[in-house]
């Protein structure tokens, strides 16, 4: 029977080696010319808890988590219950287990799936031995599905190789033994999950935290300063090397409030700078975007949305960051707010958001997702780039004002250094050339000279994108699109016609460009990943949408699949 996809949870405890079973499948899958993608799964203790890596693979591009599971394969049984629940399996999903570690539990098995019984790794292994050499067998469980799957061998090896190159010689040596052992062992089970062949053709393997690190860095971004936070902490580990390649330089500031204040020091000293957070951390900054915002110094803030509000969960997603990327703050301090439409999208808007912060000089908050941004994802590779655009350092005629009130809101900033171009950049009231100020004046002048260089701010066609043509409309952003997109597709192959309007400038709201891709819908449905309906109020207060648009909101951290945005729209 043809089949153009395979969904596969690799389960264990944290630390058995679950998500790099499921690297080795995506990393040979891809290797072979199919698509596909990797979402993880895991406590917040991390290495302990509970794991568990989501792939799927296919012949089509990937953009959502399936509605379901075809295999679950568990390395041990150990925590499983904590994320049960969170796992969906049905009557055809298949369940393969090592007997020796124990019956299937109860919330696994309520599925009634198919189970079947398979000894992972040698026979006679101890289980203090299986303890120690855990890591082994989810190279052996990964050779058992790629196997299954028709992966190419030497595709498996140059996987192997790819991911846990680094090890030592007797590591290898042992590892393709354990990876050859589970191909052999595939030859045993007589399960149809076989793919069919795919198109080969260059693709890239990356996670949206990468891809957006990709984009700042094509943007020019050559300072980054940051403090480690799940789940932005990955993108910070991938640039740093990076960066040092380009001659840039990352710092591991104390805490949030010092890496924001670095990155404006960075950028004021002429260089395009940017920092990584997460929830609570944005918080902490926004003190100091503020300061940006005033002063005008040009940086870019990525966010990468977890569950929340305080510590929440660290270590899931959500879509619950929208008030505070576009709204936190005191006083007028309007500032720029992107958000990727998907993994591939991560690198445009991470090098337009560079582009947008130099040019219009403020902050600009590129608001991903951990589903995005963990997400290991096949793509087709060389995205589209945006339109280059540059800081105005230029020196005007005539007696130098950083601030100063003219036809273009955006004046010169000159580097440091520059002859008669020295300037105070500070969060205080000031007047044209920068020096403090109390009046009433001089404060409306400089707010109104803020708020129109967003007022003229115009994205193009870049605001976002329209797919399908139906007279109802799903308004969906970050990674909400993917399923968003996935359901309308079933749902015309049904004979319903659904357009999905992706948004990319959450703020400001690019009202021109959302009434045309609206124009002619009889019923807007905005979805969203929170419980306060955030981008829906917020669309609300523009007017963007009518009062008779409905909301589709709910919190993390399940994220939304197809068959439930389909169940809602029919």
């Amino acid at each position: 029977m043809p089949r153009t996809s395979l969904a596969v949870v690799f389960s264990g405890s944290g630390g058995a080696g679950a998500m790099s079973a499921g690297e080795l499948l995506l990393n040979a899958a891809a290797q072979a010319g199919y698509y596909g993608m990797m979402s993880k799964l895991f406590g917040a203790q991390v290495r302990g808890g509970e794991a568990a890596a989501l792939v799927q693979i296919s012949t089509a591009p990937v953009s959502c988590q399936p509605d379901r599971f075809d295999l679950f394969v568990a390395l041990d049984w150990a925590n499983v219950d904590q994320f049960a629940g969170e796992i969906p399996l049905d009557a055809r999903s298949i369940i393969i287990s090592d007997p020796r570690s124990g019956p299937v539990p109860a919330s696994i098995a309520r599925c009634k799936g198919k189970t079947i019984a398979l000894t992972l790794g040698p026979a006679d292994a101890t289980p203090l031995e299986r303890a120690l050499h855990g890591k082994h067998t989810n190279v052996f469980v990964a050779g058992v599905v790629a196997a299954m799957a028709g992966l190419p061998v030497d595709h498996l090896q140059a996987a192997l190789t790819t991911v846990l190159g680094d090890k030592s010689a007797d590591v290898t040596r042992t590892n393709t033994a354990s990876l050859q052992a589970g191909i052999a062992a595939a030859a045993g089970l007589d399960l149809d999950v076989r793919l069919d062949p795919p198109h080969p053709a260059p693709r890239w393997l990356l996670t949206g935290n990468q891809a957006v690190a990709m984009g700042a860095l094509r943007g020019g971004v050559r300072f980054v300063g940051c403090y480690p936070i799940t789940p932005a902490t990955d993108l910070v580990e991938w640039i740093s090397p990076q960066l040092q390649r380009v001659g840039g330089r990352l710092v591991m500031a104390e805490d949030e409030l010092s890496s924001i204040n670095m990155v404006l020091g960075g950028s004021f000293g002429g260089v395009p700078s940017m920092t990584v957070t997460s929830g609570p951390g944005l918080s902490l900054m926004i003190e100091s975007i503020g300061l940006g915002i005033a002063a005008e110094v040009p940086v870019v803030i990525v966010n990468v949305m977890r569950g929340g509000p305080s510590t929440g969960i660290p270590s899931k997603t959500e879509q619950s960051d929208v008030n505070i990327a576009i709204y936190g703050g005191h006083g007028d301090a309007p500032r720029i707010v992107l958000a990727p439409t998907s993994v591939r999208d991560c690198m445009y808007t991470g090098e337009w958001a560079v582009y947008l912060a130099e040019s219009l000089q403020t902050p600009v908050i590129v608001l991903s997702d951990m589903a995005l941004g963990q997400a290991n994802t096949v793509i087709d590779p060389k995205p589209d780039r945006p339109q280059p655009l540059a800081r105005k350092v230029d020196m005007p005629d005539g007696p130098f004002k950083r601030y100063a009130i003219g036809e273009d809101p955006v004046s010169a900033m000159p580097r440091p250094g520059t002859p008669d171009g020295q300037w105070v950049g500070e969060g205080l009231t000031h007047n044209e050339i920068g020096i403090p100020v109390g009046g009433a004046a001089a404060h409306l002048a400089q707010i109104k000279k803020r708020a129109r260089k967003l007022e003229q701010f115009d994205p193009g066609a870049a605001w976002g994108s329209v797919t399908g043509d139906g007279d109802t409309a799903l308004l969906v952003f970050g990674s909400s699109i993917g399923p968003a997109q996935e359901a309308a597709r079933r749902l015309e192959a049904a004979g319903k016609k659904i357009r999905v309007v992706a948004l990319r400038v959450l703020s400001p709201l690019p009202l021109k460009s959302l009434a045309e891709a609206l124009e002619g819908t009889s019923r807007i449905v905005v979805m969203e990943q929170n419980f306060g309906a955030q981008l829906y109020h917020h669309l609300l207060a523009y007017k963007a949408i009518p009062p008779t648009a409905e909301s589709l909101a709910r919190p993390g951290p399940l994220p939304f699949r197809p068959a439930e945005i389909t169940a809602h729209l029919a």
